[in-house]
């Protein structure tokens, strides 16, 4: 989805007109109250209305939503009647940003020809409500609440601390110790444990996604679908997927079944023609064919 995120232009309205057509899309985002505590959870609604063929993308969670930080999300069904379509999105949203109001807008993209168009939403803001009032640091030493108590107080007994320092240099040195005759295949064995625990975790929720196609064929889903591959392989392979195009990718990793399978995606991403679940297999036994090999490439290293 890089094209989307380098769009030509911005719609900053609520409605614009599509390439001289007559046709609005509306675009509405807020938070659904008033204030909220620092970590605390917060949803965001963003809604849009637009003509029925035209092809909308909302953002994702790799989309910068600063000042917030994105914990979740949850998209619903589109409606449709004979002109319109209209779809919704809740995110939910936390910040740990201590500006007193904090405010954000949205995008939605409209797929065109070659690029996308972001339309925003108008820009919505929140207050930070304070659980402490006053530090402690910022009141007088004469006014602090202090209270005076001449009560005997046991005194607990002095601990042992050469001791206690003699154990620690022990474990440190039998550690440096264990760690120059073992450090190599200690080092090896938490690289395949990390290994296999990624790969486990990306084959679930790819075939989540993958799984959802068969009942959801939008472009949303394939692009999401895709942006999880990407981000399997770029931490398996030590390369940038998730900021590289189809065609960077082929050239850094030459595949005649990986090119035709990234076109075929990209097509139906950008070409409006909904997800492509045997493409998507693909990628998927092609993850499973690098993660052996570079399984076996850290066992025999």
């Amino acid at each position: 989805m890089h094209k989307c995120w380098k769009t030509i232009g911005a719609v900053l309205l609520a409605g614009v007109s599509l390439s001289g057509k007559a046709q609005e899309i509306r675009v509405r985002g807020y938070f659904n109250a008033d204030s909220v505590y620092l970590g605390q959870v917060i949803p965001y609604v963003l809604t849009t209305t637009y003509p029925r063929n035209a092809q909308i993308l909302f953002p994702d969670t790799t989309f910068s939503f600063t000042p917030f930080e994105v914990t979740g999300k949850r998209y619903f069904p589109t409606r449709s009647n004979d002109k319109t379509s209209s779809d919704s999105a809740v995110y939910l949203l936390s910040t740990f940003e201590l500006d007193s109001i904090q405010a954000l807008r949205l995008p939605v993209f409209v797929l065109q020809a070659r690029d996308c168009l972001a339309v925003f939403t108008a820009t919505d803001s929140i207050y930070l409500r304070f659980s402490v009032k006053m530090a402690l640091d910022s009141i007088p030493v004469e006014k602090l609440p202090l209270k005076a108590n001449t009560a005997y107080q046991r005194v607990r007994q002095l601990f042992n601390y050469p001791v206690l320092i003699y154990f620690f240099v022990g474990v440190v040195l039998a550690a440096v110790i264990a760690w120059i005759f073992f450090g190599k295949q200690i080092r090896r064995y938490f690289l395949l444990r990390r290994m296999k625990r990624n790969y486990h975790n990306f084959l679930k929720r790819f075939g989540e996604s993958v799984n959802k196609m068969g009942a959801d064929a939008s472009s949303l889903v394939a692009a999401d679908a895709l942006w999880l591959w990407k981000r399997y392989m770029e931490d398996l392979e030590n390369y940038p997927f998730t900021k590289s195009t189809s065609r960077e990718i082929l050239k850094r990793f030459t595949h005649d079944g990986l090119a035709r399978a990234l076109r075929t995606i990209d097509r139906g991403i950008y070409g409006g023609y909904g997800a492509v679940p045997e493409s998507f297999r693909f990628l998927q036994d092609y993850s499973r064919q690098q993660y052996e090999k570079k399984e076996a490439e850290v066992k025999n290293g």
